[in-house]
């Protein structure tokens, strides 16, 4: 039986997920399954998959769903004692698992763990900052940490799957992230062993601040309903994605809307002023403006 199952979901990324395959059948611990879901793609996805003779690889194709009902669909046929989530765009370094099982293998049985990444923007890698014990939990409730680059134990990945809203664009990650931190500790290593590859067709990237804001209120929803969430947790959420779609506004130059939500979300949490997300929505407020 794989130790490890790695679950890709895709949507229309044939010229993207080649470089992801690849970046895990290079690893030098070897007792794993790739499992990618392919949510309906409508380009060459197939034919790019298709071209995989390996074993390890096992293609599910589903009716579009987005990624939280691709996400699940894996976990549910998977056979490995972990899942780890890859996106369809980024990618694992050769050590990746043999670091985690590692790490997995002294920890007995851990519900969680998280090995840091890189981002990847052009020719430029720039690590994220490192994690601390003492503040681990604390800072997750506040920010999405680790992105959607964590395992799980595959019976808690069942006990706490994605939500399958469709119209949660942003957070579901953070969403399962915060309810297994409110049941189980999350153990981590700041060894880099992935990347996640900054480009312009990221989710992210074309989120606009009303696509953020349904999330927020979605997300919002779906922690009030965990009765393990408390209501300081549900504040820190919506601040946090009230001052992204700040953000995005600003970004998109609608100087109005980002300081509509700029405030929202500086009110419901002070500290967001001193955030450098906050220094960065003024400057392309003012940049913005002079040209």
């Amino acid at each position: 039986m794989p130790f490890f199952s790695i679950i890709i979901p895709t949507y229309n990324r044939a010229h993207l997920i080649e470089a992801s395959i690849n970046s895990v059948l290079a690893q030098t611990y070897t007792n794993f399954e790739v499992l990618i879901v392919d949510d309906g793609s409508t380009d060459d996805t197939k034919a790019v998959l298709n071209k995989y003779k390996d074993d390890r690889i096992r293609i599910i194709y589903q009716e579009n769903g987005e990624r939280g009902k691709a996400r699940n669909n894996g976990v549910q046929n998977a056979l490995g004692d972990y899942v780890f989530f890859l996106d369809s765009d980024d990618l694992i370094y050769p050590n990746h698992l043999q670091v985690a099982f590692d790490a997995i293998s002294k920890l007995e049985d851990p519900a969680f763990f998280h090995s840091r990444y890189e981002e990847i923007h052009g020719d430029i890698k720039k690590q994220v900052p490192p994690l601390f014990a003492n503040t681990l939990r604390a800072n997750v409730i506040r920010q999405n940490k680790f992105a959607c680059q964590f395992y799980l134990k595959r019976a808690v990945a069942l006990e706490i799957p994605f939500s399958e809203n469709r119209d949660l664009k942003i957070g579901e990650d953070w969403e399962v992230i915060i309810k297994v931190a409110m049941r189980y500790k999350l153990h981590f290593t700041n060894e880099v062993t992935a990347a996640i590859v900054q480009h312009g067709e990221r989710t992210m990237q074309l989120a606009s601040p009303e696509t953020i804001i349904a999330s927020r209120n979605i997300l919002i929803d779906n922690l009030r309903q965990d009765s393990e969430v408390n209501a300081p947790i549900l504040g820190h959420v919506w601040s946090e994605l009230t001052t992204l779609a700040a953000l995005s506004a600003a970004i998109n130059n609608d100087k109005r809307t980002a300081l509509k939500y700029l405030w929202q979300g500086i009110k419901s949490k002070s500290g967001h002023l001193f955030k450098r997300r906050t220094l960065a929505i003024f400057k392309k407020i003012i940049f913005n403006a002079k040209a």
